[in-house]
């Protein structure tokens, strides 16, 4: 099982990180409200596989919101 710890640390390492559950542990939210932030535009996906549904977390934005990179 994940752990914030090793969210962080993939996105800080990781171009794309799974919304589930990296996303809902670093900002504290449910599975259902992760996927609705992004379907809304709330975190910049990639969107791929055959029919286009399928989504990961572009993770330079998200260093950005949690302060990790150097302004």
């Amino acid at each position: 099982m994940m752990n914030i710890e090793d969210a962080l640390r993939e996105i800080r390492t990781k171009p794309l990180v799974p919304l589930w559950p990296h996303l809902g542990l670093v900002f504290d939210m449910s599975r259902g409200s992760v996927y609705a932030a992004a379907r809304t535009g709330q975190f910049d996906i990639f969107r791929y596989g055959k029919d286009g549904k399928r989504m990961k977390a572009l993770t330079a934005p998200i260093r950005k919101r949690l302060g990790m990179d150097a302004a």
